[in-house]
């Protein structure tokens, strides 16, 4: 029997591990999001996020006729600490860095707030049914504490193509 040398195991170890990368991305598995920050594990969402397939879907920003559609995006550089976000006074919802949020609500006017460092930051939102509203938040955080946290005054293009580069990680009807 002819013996492995280190060269036929080091083609097998790639030839395995090749095999294992092309398995294919289950598209309707809902599991914990996990924002990574250059490829160092930052922080998950305890919750389950929807699928893939559901954040391709959402990421068409479609509107639908009987509720006003709103999407709050976080974006990326703002730390890797958890961050809620709520409406209306509601429960918060938990998010990470480079995630957003997909809201169907009644027609009108809501507020969107989220909480950071113990400070609350509140905007309101309107609109009408079949209306669809995308709000950014930005933020920095540094290692000697200095954090600023807030909402964007970016145009709706430009927080569309930071949701397009995020995760959905909460789909939720409110009305």
């Amino acid at each position: 029997m002819k013996k492995l040398n280190s060269m036929n195991v080091a083609s097998l170890a790639c030839l395995v591990a090749l095999v294992g990368c092309a398995a294919p991305v289950d598209q309707l598995a809902e599991k914990p999001y996990c924002h990574t920050d250059r490829g160092i594990h930052a922080y998950c969402t305890k919750e389950v996020a929807p699928s893939l397939q559901r954040d391709a879907e959402a990421k068409q920003f479609a509107s639908v006729p009987d509720a006003l559609t709103i999407y709050v995006v976080r974006y990326w550089g703002d730390g890797h600490h958890p961050m809620e976000i709520s409406i209306d006074g509601s429960a918060p919802m938990e998010t990470v860095p480079d995630s957003m949020i997909r809201l169907r609500v009644k027609a009108g006017e809501h507020q969107v707030a989220f909480k950071v460092d113990g400070r609350s930051f509140d905007r309101k939102v309107s609109g009408k049914a079949g209306d669809v509203r995308l709000l950014g938040i930005a933020g920095s955080e540094w290692p000697w504490g200095n954090s600023h946290h807030e909402w964007t005054d970016d145009s709706e293009d430009q927080v569309k193509r930071k949701a397009i580069k995020a995760r959905l990680i909460k789909d939720l009807s409110l009305f």
